[in-house]
């Protein structure tokens, strides 16, 4: 499959990059292509330190997004909205967000939905009401970016998926099982994403009060 990652230069993207590019062609998005280029050839070379040729190109954002009908939207939530903004050519191409919107308190990390309105809404249903004639999943939440850019570490976790269409969810497994070590489960339609994005919020305060690292998510 031809996947492009939108902030690829990320935590999170670079990790979701190196580990899909083994059984998938990456197109890596950033602002400035330059950049993103930069970004996949060092990532290439970081494959090859455990034997592997990683199919990684960069480019801008909206280049990856014209030569790919799986996108995963990896960028910042604070700049989410107004990044969505700038995007065109989407009608019909399957979007896929790992996006978190949460802030950190004193007490801990906290989720905060962004509004439409009187509104509450997640990130997905955010990109689904803006990128209009999308198809729109959520997916990766709680798949840590630490141990996902890691290649020497055997991942073994679950990945909640929601998405308002069984096609989508189907289409979105493909992607998930791609990556050796990740098991996908449908949590349910997009509206489900709320739950899935406070999921993040929720391991980061249990990892700070028990001092674990990195804990992630088993469906048993």
């Amino acid at each position: 499959m031809k996947i492009a990652i939108l902030g690829g230069t990320g935590d999170l993207g670079k990790g979701l990059a190196l580990r899909l590019a083994k059984n998938n062609e990456v197109l890596i998005g950033s602002r400035e292509k330059e950049k993103a280029e930069r970004l996949a050839s060092e990532y290439r070379e970081e494959g090859k330190k455990f034997g592997l040729d990683l199919k990684l190109t960069g480019f801008t954002n909206q280049e990856a997004i014209d030569n790919s009908e799986r996108i995963i939207i990896s960028v910042p939530y604070v700049v989410l909205p107004q990044f969505l903004l700038t995007l065109k050519n989407y009608e019909g191409k399957l979007f896929i967000s790992p996006v978190v919107p949460m802030v950190k308190t004193k007490a801990g990390f906290s989720y905060e939905p962004f509004r439409l309105g009187d509104k509450e809404v997640s990130a997905a249903e955010l990109i689904k009401s803006t990128l209009g004639g999308a198809r729109v999943a959520s997916a990766f939440h709680t798949v840590p970016a630490m141990k996902l850019s890691d290649l020497s570490f055997k991942l073994d976790y679950d990945v909640l998926v929601a998405a308002d269409e069984l096609e989508t969810f189907e289409e979105v497994s493909q992607i998930v099982s791609s990556i050796e070590g990740l098991k996908p489960f449908y949590a349910g339609k997009l509206y489900t994403s709320k739950y899935l994005e406070s999921l993040t919020p929720l391991l980061l305060n249990v990892a700070i009060n028990n001092k674990l690292h990195t804990p992630s998510i088993k469906i048993v």
